[in-house]
């Protein structure tokens, strides 16, 4: 219900307020006061017709319409009544129409004091108006909305009233407020400063407008549109029974109820929008101009997405069905910019419908629209469906558009959709390229076309494309690739499998590919490719032994492989490890026999590793093999302890080589100096313990024995191997005497010297050797001259020497006897030995040592022994 209150304005001593049902703000009143009266002098004997007045308050609060009379009730000239309805602003906005209004200015006499009563309004629907006949609006129209907004006075219009209440009643709320209008005007009229909006004006008045800023109309002129929507506003607002520039949907869109719409633009948005809403079902495009609207920010957004998305959706799924491939295109791409960062579900979803759709028929398109710039990222965001869509039609016509992308655009649909990850993976060409192209990518989207590609490269005719893929993969991704490899079809692809393990053998973590195919089931190509990939190094080394996945004939077997193809630095790496070295000779033996031969003759093998492959190999060979498998082994073992017995098996090797033994090469190689004695004692020994033909061999080198042996300036060898030696060169004398006899004196001064040194075995067989030289009535020999105890009677002198030897060392008293005996003179040297400080003693210590003395030397030692006793006066024979 609308509170309606009245005033009636008329003449009482000057134009007044007569009566009042409200009493309003100064402002408005004098506003009111004012509008009531006639704009303008009337002529003499002037006469009109009553007249409507609409206008807003100054305050904002209220509308007033009115309707004004000529007053010839008076006898002064141009005055009139005038009724005012005073409308809430709000009322008088929100209404469907004012013809309720209207009815209550519809008087038949001009209005009195009692008129201005409180009026109360029910709202009522609006009525149907009639038509201006005669009328062309087009001139009015265009400049009141489509056009620079300016008052207008209309001259000489037909119909005024109608013309204005078809007019007030077509006004959306927002401009009906601010709307004001007088039906009658002498000259121009303002209200709150302002010119009314439109006056109508007899055409006799156009003088009184001559200065007027406003836009002045003939009304009975007929003039063409100048505006599109001419027409149709013509129609709106004189034709059609109920007048409407805008309908109620189209003012809450613009928001034509709102107090600060600019109203001429508001209705050319409104139009413009009715226009493309009509196109839209034949044109497709028209929805791009919509969509312009409401991002405009001209319109409700809000509301304008509810009523446009539906419409969009229809719009967008015809578009590639009617429109040209290049022009479906050019729009898909520009309603999915327009449309970003909308809340518009269903327009999004319709455009990818549409994209996938039309990137199926026409993917050369799709792709090129891909390669615009796009700062925004909207066509990007389209790339998946793009992909999907070439992906779902994959031919020929894809086949040339993707040879032709450029890489990134390429990669990025590549990693986008499976379905054409798998097309381009069956395609030889795409193949091809795809391996051109994966080099220049960033490493993320190459990543990612890795992730979408590579589990569909499954045959080496995909390689192109798998090689620059499989050189982006860390540990984890290569040892996952590997068991998809496996898993697909048994690593037929034997490059590509190749292709992983060369990159885990790049990055260093082949470890990882190793694990992931012994954890695999085992067949005759899981076997090759674990096999392929062991390099002949420690570290796969180690691997293979230690892996408890494997059975023990697969590993022996692969081991011995690995073995096979390592090189003998790799080789003697292996042998050489302490934790596998030993554990590889056993699995040599029983899968790869051949190889410990090979084994042999690497010099970094450890000499424990290295006595055990000859002591198995050389049981096994014949012939002149033998002979250098035990060359070899003493070139190795004489320099070295080893574990075992170390004699026996340097016995084995020196009888190996037999007569072929190099006597002066196998004693400098044992017994030089920079040999340690502990390790000299041990060759002495074995030396000695050789085979007959080994040991001959040595004793003809006897004279390189003694003079190695010298180089070491002291006779360091243990008891054991003075033993040997001292045999040695006992068998010299007999074979090579003049050798042994150089020796003797290479050896014999140094060996008198080391009196607490256990070598006396020693000077019992080189003294005699020179002793038996002294006593010879010849030159002594250059060799022998070096010898310290020379004099005129030599033996003496010798035998002297030996003597206080013997008894100032720590050697076996027994060995003097068996000195005495092999130089045949036992009894001068014990009858010296007898005259000597402490001899008595002496000879009694000789005497109880004699046990271990040969028989003969022995009986021979005690029968003088007690000669020198039962004859004690012979000791101070000089001639001893």
């Amino acid at each position: 219900m609308t509170v309606v209150e009245r005033q009636v304005h008329g003449y009482r001593k000057g134009h007044q307020l007569l009566a009042g049902s409200v009493q309003l703000p100064m402002e408005d009143q004098a506003a009111i006061d004012r509008l009531s009266d006639v704009a303008g002098p009337l002529r003499p004997r002037e006469r009109f017709e009553p007249y409507l007045t609409g206008y807003p308050l100054p305050s904002g609060i209220h509308y007033v319409f009115a309707r004004t009379w000529q007053d010839l009730t008076v006898t002064r000239a141009g005055c009139v009544r005038t009724i005012s309805l005073i409308i809430p602003m709000a009322d008088w906005a929100a209404t469907d129409g004012i013809s309720a209004f209207l009815a209550l200015l519809e008087l038949d006499r001009p209005p009195e004091d009692g008129d201005a009563t409180r009026v109360y309004l029910e709202n009522v629907s609006a009525q149907a108006l009639p038509p201006v006949p005669a009328f062309k609006g087009n001139e009015v129209l265009e400049a009141l909305f489509l056009e620079n907004s300016q008052p207008v006075v209309l001259f000489d219009a037909p119909m005024p009233e109608l013309i204005a209440v078809r007019l007030m009643t077509a006004l959306w709320p927002s401009m009906r407020r601010r709307f004001a209008v007088s039906t009658f005007a002498l000259s121009p009229r303002k209200v709150a400063g302002r010119d009314f909006n439109l006056v109508f004006a007899p055409k006799d008045a156009r003088a009184k407008f001559s200065d007027w800023n406003g836009r002045r109309v003939d009304g009975r002129l007929s003039q063409s549109a100048r505006h599109r929507w001419t027409s149709s506003i013509v129609r709106r607002v004189f034709d059609d029974p109920h007048p409407r520039l805008l309908t109620s949907k189209e003012v809450g869109l613009v928001g034509g109820d709102g107090e600060d719409i600019d109203n001429a633009a508001t209705l050319r948005i409104a139009l413009l929008w009715d226009e493309l809403l009509s196109k839209l079902s034949g044109t497709p495009t028209a929805a791009l101009g919509l969509l312009d609207i409401a991002n405009s920010g001209k319109v409700r957004d809000a509301l304008a997405v509810r009523i446009l998305e539906p419409l969009l959706v229809d719009a967008v799924l015809r578009a590639p069905s009617i429109l040209p491939e290049a022009e479906a295109w050019t729009f898909l791409g520009a309603i999915a910019r327009k449309m970003h960062g909308r809340s518009m579900p269903l327009g999004v979803d319709a455009v990818g419908m549409a994209v996938g759709q039309l990137a199926g028929r026409a993917p050369e398109r799709a792709i090129a629209m891909l390669s615009q710039p796009d700062e925004r990222g909207v066509i990007t965001g389209l790339s998946p469906i793009i992909a999907d869509g070439i992906g779902h039609a994959f031919g020929d016509r894809a086949e040339r558009a993707l040879l032709s992308a450029r890489p990134e655009v390429f990669g990025r649909l590549l990693s986008e959709s499976a379905r054409l990850a798998e097309g381009v993976a069956n395609d030889p060409l795409l193949v091809e390229r795809v391996g051109e192209i994966v080099p220049d990518l960033e490493p993320p989207l190459a990543a990612a076309v890795g992730d979408k590609l590579l589990p569909l490269l499954v045959w080496d005719w995909q390689l192109p494309a798998a090689r620059p893929l499989v050189k982006k993969l860390d540990g984890g991704q290569l040892a996952a690739e590997i068991r998809h490899l496996g898993s697909v079809n048994d690593f037929e692809a034997s490059g590509l499998a190749d292709c992983c393990i060369r990159r885990a053998r790049e990055i260093g973590i082949k470890d990882a590919v190793l694990i992931a195919l012994s954890d695999m089931p085992a067949t005759d190509r899981r076997n090759a490719l674990l096999a392929q990939a062991l390099d002949p190094a420690l570290g796969d080394a180690r691997w293979l032994l230690r892996e408890a996945h494997l059975p023990e004939d697969l590993r022996a077997a692969m081991f011995a492989g690995l073995l096979r193809r390592a090189d003998d630095s790799q080789l003697g790496a292996i042998l050489g490890d302490p934790g596998i070295g030993v554990d590889a000779v056993p699995i040599a033996e029983r899968a790869a026999p051949d190889l410990l031969r090979r084994m042999i003759f690497i010099d970094a093998v450890p000499c424990d590793v290295f006595v055990r492959i000859v002591t198995t190999v050389f049981a096994r060979t014949e012939g002149d093999d033998r002979s250098k498998i035990a060359f070899r082994a003493l070139q190795c073992c004489l320099g070295a302890h080893f574990p075992g017995d170390e004699t026996a098996f340097l016995v084995e090797m020196l009888g190996g080589l037999g007569e072929k033994l190099d006597g002066a090469w196998v004693a400098r190689a044992g017994l030089a100096s920079g040999i340690r004695a502990s390790l000299a004692s041990r060759n002495m020994v074995a030396f000695q313990k050789a085979t007959k033909l080994a040991r001959l061999r040595l004793v003809c080198a006897i004279g390189e024995v003694g003079e190695i042996l010298r180089e070491r300036r002291v006779f360091d060898l243990d008891a054991a191997a003075a033993e040997a030696c001292a045999h040695l060169l006992l068998e010299a004398d007999k074979v090579e005497p003049h050798a042994a006899l150089a020796t003797a004196g290479h050896l014999l001064p140094m060996l008198m010297h080391q009196r607490k040194e256990p070598v006396s075995l020693m000077i019992a067989v080189a003294f005699p050797i020179i002793y038996r030289e002294l006593a010879k009535k010849d030159e002594v020999p250059d060799l022998l001259k070096f010898v310290p105890f020379f004099d005129w009677d030599r033996c003496k002198a010798a035998r002297q020497e030996l003597v206080s030897a013997f008894m100032a060392s720590s050697w076996p008293p027994g060995d003097l006897a068996l000195t005495a005996c092999r130089c045949n003179d036992l009894g001068k040297i014990l009858r010296r030995t007898a005259k000597a400080y402490g001899g008595d003693g002496y000879i009694g210590r000789v005497e109880a040592d004699l046990a271990r003395l040969p028989d003969g030397c022995r009986k021979l030692a005690t029968q003088t022994i007690s000669s020198i006793r039962s004859d004690w006066s012979a000791k101070v024979d000089w001639r001893d």
